[in-house]
């Protein structure tokens, strides 16, 4: 962005010919895209004072006033682009330069999804109903369910050019990126660059070389759990944010002496176990979309801010039944979205019988709900930003995650072992009554290496903490019954964590790690 200003001098010239008798001559000041126009304005005017006060002369003085005079156009100029900035709300994610083709042909022709209206859900909410419906629901245009004006600001503050203009998500923010012939099998390769980049990879084409909507963008979905959290349904009763917060505020606790409890790796351990993501920020061009899959087994909603997406799910039970018929057909660990919709549903239905799904248009605004136990697919249509949070509240559902992750042996799952000796293996739920499991916990638990063992132990209390934090906040979980992080296995696990630190001979106090369970707040 340049700006171009051009001012005048007439001067008198005695020594030319009676026709020519004046001079005039035009100085250019060029302010580019980084120079501050502000200063460079004040520092015009400057000079206009000076020369009033020095009595320079009246063309010299004129000269400059028509300088300050264009230069206060640009001022006000610039300032209705920003006042404008502020109010307007953005149609698209993306600006002309670096947008890619929508794809409305590849839109559903039937929706075949339950559809609520926002009041419907409003009112469910208000009786104190959670969202975990039977099958999934769409509710079309929610944006009354934002406190108002918020709708509007986040769509605003969440597009591609305020994103790239942003100096702290370009110094700080980083995408996990792989190239269109690495990404399919995430092969080696992947980068990690500022969104800006990511942009430019993505979106940015040529007109001669214009970016093909799927064929060019399939691999350019993104994931993200770093930008700011979007709270959406404060009313609903979720155990995942009570959860995240002891993480964080356990780790916080912790400060540097996790690095004399695990040494050289804390940081990375801190990165990969010390976050439970639950919210995220997915966005894309037109034609990118991951693959068909389960979201953790648990429910969850999207709210589409900008574009359009095409979606389908099926349950578990249908997903297994065409696989079983169709494997190299679905290629469900590997097909994108935008391959999905475009060569394998037509086969799958026609040659494999796949029958029992749904589908659904999202537009901005439009709220897709999802229980858990439902495959996923969706397929960006244009280039689209929405935000998705995942909803963790029954009983049955906590006992089981929290399982999954310390104690299943029936799913090789033996974490919470670390806690124990080859004498006390009995006491861990299951062992007694199994000889043979008991005898290779006793030989395998001998093996474990200093290091592994206290950090495995880390993970369990991390987990386990987690859990028993619910019971102030939700107590009706009763979650000192629920599964096998109960409070006795905190107590003992932190018993052998000093035990395995003074073997090591660390400095470690561990004062910040409670000999007892956080059971209320």
């Amino acid at each position: 962005l340049r700006f171009w200003l051009a001012a005048s001098l007439v001067l008198a010239s005695p020594s030319l010919t009676s026709a020519q008798s004046t001079l005039k001559l035009s100085a250019t000041l060029t302010i580019e895209k980084s120079d501050d126009k502000a200063k460079t304005n004040e520092q015009i005017g400057q000079l206009l004072s000076h020369a009033k006060e020095q009595k320079f002369e009246g063309n010299v003085q004129r000269f400059l006033e028509n300088m300050v005079h264009q230069l206060q156009k640009v001022m006000d100029a610039a300032k209705v682009v920003e006042e404008k900035k502020s109010t307007e709300v953005p149609k698209d994610f993306t600006p002309p330069k670096y947008r890619v083709k929508a794809m409305p042909k590849l839109n559903a022709k039937k929706i075949t999804v339950k559809k609520m209206t926002a009041v419907d859900l409003a009112k469910r909410l208000e009786e104190g109903k959670d969202i975990n419906f039977k099958e999934p629901m769409l509710i079309t245009n929610a944006t009354s369910l934002f406190a108002p004006g918020a709708w509007d600001e986040v769509r605003r503050h969440w597009t591609a050019m305020r994103m790239m203009e942003d100096p702290y998500l370009e110094k700080e923010f980083r995408i996990e990126y792989w190239p269109q012939d690495k990404a399919r099998a995430r092969m080696v390769g992947k980068e990690m660059i500022p969104f800006s980049r990511y942009v430019v990879n993505c979106f940015h084409g040529t007109p001669a070389k214009p970016k093909l909507p799927g064929q060019n963008t399939e691999h350019c979905e993104q994931n993200t759990t770093e930008l700011e959290q979007l709270r959406i349904f404060k009313k609903i009763e979720n155990a995942l944010p009570h959860m995240a917060e002891f993480r964080r505020n356990l780790l916080e606790a912790a400060g540097d002496e996790l690095k004399a409890v695990i040494g050289k790796g804390a940081d990375r351990w801190k990165r990969n176990k010390g976050r439970l993501s639950y919210q995220y920020f997915t966005f894309g061009p037109s034609g990118s979309g991951a693959n068909l899959r389960p979201e953790n087994g648990l429910p969850f909603f999207d709210v589409l801010l900008h574009g359009s997406k095409r979606w389908l799910l099926l349950q578990e039970d249908e997903m297994e039944r065409v696989a079983s018929k169709a494997r190299e057909a679905l290629e469900f660990d590997k097909t994108s979205a935008y391959m999905f919709f475009e060569e394998k549903l037509p086969e799958l239905r026609e040659e494999f019988g796949l029958k029992k799904y749904v589908e659904a248009n999202q537009g901005p605004g439009d709220l897709i709900i999802v229980p858990s136990g439902w495959f996923r697919v969706s397929l960006a249509l244009a280039d689209s930003f929405s935000y998705y949070e995942t909803i963790l509240k029954g009983k049955e559902t906590l006992s089981a995650l929290t399982d999954n992750n310390v104690w299943r042996p029936a799913f090789r799952q033996y974490r919470l072992a670390y806690c124990y000796t080859p004498s006390t293996v009995d006491e861990l739920p299951g062992v007694k009554e199994n000889a043979q499991l008991r005898g290779w916990l006793s030989k395998a638990i001998d093996q474990v290496q200093l290091d592994e063992a206290i950090t495995g132990i880390l993970d369990v209390m991390l987990h386990c903490g987690s859990t028993l934090a619910l019971s102030g906040k939700m107590p009706s979980l009763n979650v000192k019954e629920l599964s096998a992080c109960t409070p006795a296995v905190w107590s003992k696990c932190r018993k052998k964590l000093k035990a395995k630190l003074e073997e090591k001979k660390t400095s470690a106090s561990l004062d910040w790690l409670p000999k007892e369970a956080k059971l209320a707040d």
